[in-house]
């Protein structure tokens, strides 16, 4: 290497060694890009790999059972039904997890893969109920809260009182169109309902003076902290506002298969 006029000067003899470690060091760089996109792929696979999982993943699952799976004409045939949440809270209408509304959309086939009627619909109502929240009064109906992860049993007691099963082999399968929503309100104790009532009654009379209104407010309040304490332990029905709704997932059970002997 030689210095002339302050600049820098590669020898002629060392040219080829510093072209070798310089397309050694640009094919380092691009091993390294390489690898690093490699990566990030990886990366981004297994991502939209799990986001795909977790979409996958059903809401909640329902298991259609039944004690055994030959019966004579006569016999009742229940069926058990095992809904088991998933990963999250949801708060969702009794009716459908609760009773035998969670029936109402039962499948029977027969070995042909005809559809067999229902002599009768298997039924429950639903009622909206107005409950009071902030003052106000909201349609509601009645709801459950379903844990994650909790398991909820259910039976109908026979299904032949639903369907006329002559001899030969079904196979029965069950939906639901669960609903989901948003927020739930907590009715009171029906007096302390009541004295709530009383109390804002008394509040718009003109007629008492301050002092004596304000004797009795406070003796109904006092009286609605007692009866809250009293029952601080009891389990309340809860409500969900009609307007809350979010949407409905599809269920779909297992398929069990019956012979009628």
């Amino acid at each position: 290497m030689i210095l002339r006029n302050s600049n820098l000067r590669v020898a002629p003899k060392l040219i080829p060694l510093y072209l070798f470690l310089l397309v050694a060091t640009l094919a380092g760089c691009v091993n390294s890009l390489q690898t690093m996109q490699a990566e990030i792929t990886k990366t981004d696979e297994t991502a939209t790999a799990t986001e795909t999982e977790k979409s996958s993943v059903p809401l909640a699952e329902l298991l259609l059972s039944t004690p055994k799976t030959n019966y004579t004409a006569k016999e009742e045939i229940p069926l058990q039904l095992n809904i088991q949440n998933g990963k999250f809270d949801l708060l969702v209408p009794f009716f459908s997890v609760a009773t035998k509304g969670a029936f109402t959309q039962v499948t029977v086939k027969g070995a042909n893969g005809q559809i067999v009627e229902s002599k009768r619909a298997i039924t429950q109502e639903n009622p909206q109920k107005y409950v009071m929240r902030d003052g106000k009064s909201v349609r509601s109906i009645h709801g459950f809260d379903f844990k994650a992860s909790a398991n909820q049993e259910l039976t109908l007691k026979d299904i032949q009182r639903y369907y006329q099963l002559q001899p030969g082999t079904y196979t029965v399968t069950l939906a639901i169109d669960l609903e989901v929503y948003r927020e739930s309100i907590t009715e009171e104790h029906p007096e302390i309902m009541e004295l709530r009532r009383d109390l804002a009654r008394l509040q718009k009379d003109p007629n008492l003076q301050a002092a004596a209104k304000q004797d009795a407010m406070n003796y109904y309040l006092e009286q609605i902290k007692f009866i809250q304490e009293r029952n601080k332990d009891e389990k309340l029905d809860i409500y969900l506002p009609v307007k809350s709704r979010r949407g409905k997932a599809p269920l779909v059970s297992n398929e069990i298969t019956l012979t009628i002997e």
